[in-house]
């Protein structure tokens, strides 16, 4: 079952917390994170360590994704995606360090971002595309890791309106001038699974682990 990233929690708060079986795969373009459980999904609600210049570093001040005039040639365009290259790769692998499986969520995205640099860069280096072409699909592909960061729950009201503003300013960049279709765009979706045989055992366990109350029954 696929539920939006907005009604995520609405979803989760039904869910007992002894209720075993449930997991969740987040789905950001070709960006997938599956076997998360609903303990890191809370995490992801009440992460007060994130890093809420995460937002802006990656989206927000990199014009590379949203600002029309960047796409003239390759000269112009290959410093802003090697800098963005290396700060998400640089993040994935602090992340990427830490045992947490929040943190490897991050590490997953934000390698997606670094991935989609580093074809960009490559196209760019041997000439074989327009840069109109390359940053297109830059931005196409990025678009759900973004839409993700973006709608981070504990993101700066202020950092979240501004990328807002420029993540519409960049659909609308990439359907007028980069000959693109906002049905490209793939919005980022949370995928509900229930495995029904992990809470049978869950059940069986509890009745094997607590045989007094049986004993006092009979």
């Amino acid at each position: 079952m696929r539920v939006s990233l907005s009604e995520i929690w609405n979803f989760t708060d039904i869910i007992k917390d002894e209720e075993d079986g449930w997991s969740f795969a987040l789905h950001a373009g070709d960006a997938v994170v599956d076997g998360i459980n609903k303990e890191t999904l809370q995490l992801l609600r009440d992460d007060n360590d994130f890093n809420t210049e995460l937002l802006p570093e990656v989206f927000t001040f990199r014009e590379i994704l949203w600002q029309p005039d960047l796409v003239t040639d390759a000269a112009m365009s290959l410093p802003s995606l090697r800098i963005l290259r290396s700060y998400c790769y640089e993040q994935a692998d602090s992340y990427g360090a830490s045992s947490s499986e929040l943190h490897a969520l991050y590490a997953r995205l934000l390698s997606g971002v670094a991935s989609e640099c580093d074809k960009g860069i490559l196209a760019l280096e041997q000439g074989e595309a327009e840069v109109k072409h390359v940053l297109g699909a830059l931005r196409r592909n990025t678009f759900p890791i973004i839409k993700f960061f973006i709608s981070h729950p504990r993101n700066r009201l202020d950092y979240y309106r501004d990328s807002v503003n420029r993540l519409n300013y960049a659909v609308k960049i990439i359907i007028t001038q980069f000959n693109g279709k906002y049905t490209d765009l793939v919005e980022p979706y949370w995928e509900v699974l229930f495995d029904k045989s992990q809470s049978t055992k869950k059940q069986k366990s509890d009745r094997v682990e607590n045989p007094s109350e049986t004993i006092e029954k009979r």
